[in-house]
């Protein structure tokens, strides 16, 4: 993937992003007072934003935000983006989404649709279905989910299959969780180094709050022998609104 060029514009892009986050906070301001309807917005800063083991950021810094509106129905629907190192043109990830939620059998169920889209770029948008069950054994909170894209011209023609398992354990009354998860991935994006295995991530850190934001710790790696996939500490910093 390529380097930012200049400072001037990794700025640019999280200029961009901000307008874009502040744009969707006055959208849903107007919209929050309608009966039915539960609006939240996010925002974050990483040390380095990895997607399911791979840094998208070129192992640097990136900032990130959304929204979703929720039903009382159980269907949501939201986007989040995040600046990245560039695909084609573009030095943003926009991600659009909806879905269903419901409780069944003490798991809290989730299903939908994602389609990833990088503006100023083309060729390179593509869409995928997922899935996960969450539920809690004793103090362990835990989610078992997949995401399957279908076969597409923009992902070589291929489809692919990442299937997960994510845990949160809370450290008594001390506020702060641990925290991990691996990962499996095959088909158009599990051999990033072109080796011929799949790819397996993992993760394990710890999350706590304090002064009025999220904030968690975490070292993620993968089995891929690229820079992207190399082992790493990740900070993020995040908000919920």
């Amino acid at each position: 993937m390529r380097h930012f060029n200049t400072l001037s514009r990794r700025a640019t892009t999280l200029a961009t992003l901000l307008a874009v986050s502040a744009s969707t906070l006055a959208f849903t301001s107007s919209v929050q007072a309608q009966e039915g309807v539960e609006i939240e917005a996010n925002v974050a800063l990483v040390s380095d934003y990895r997607f399911r083991g791979i840094s998208l950021s070129d192992r640097g810094i990136a900032v990130q935000g959304g929204f979703d509106l929720a039903f009382d129905n159980g269907f949501y629907a939201g986007t989040w983006a995040s600046s990245i190192e560039p695909v084609g043109n573009s030095e943003i990830e926009l991600d659009l989404y909806a879905g269903y939620g419901f409780e069944a059998g003490g798991f809290a169920i989730d299903v939908g649709a994602l389609v990833y889209t990088y503006p100023g770029a083309t060729d390179v948008h593509y869409w995928e279905f997922y899935g996960s069950a969450g539920f809690t054994a004793g103090v362990l909170e835990s989610t078992l989910g997949a995401a399957y894209a279908p076969d597409q011209d923009n992902i070589g023609n291929d489809d692919n299959l990442y299937v997960y398992y994510e845990g949160a354990y809370p450290l008594g009354e001390s506020g702060l969780s641990l925290t991990g998860s691996v990962g499996y991935e095959t088909g158009a994006f599990g051999d990033p180094d072109g080796d011929g295995d799949d790819k397996w991530d993992w993760s394990l850190g710890i999350g706590w709050a304090a002064l009025g934001v999220d904030w968690s710790l975490a070292y993620v790696a993968t089995t891929e022998s690229t820079d992207e996939g190399d082992a790493t500490a990740v900070l993020m910093i995040s908000k919920a609104f």
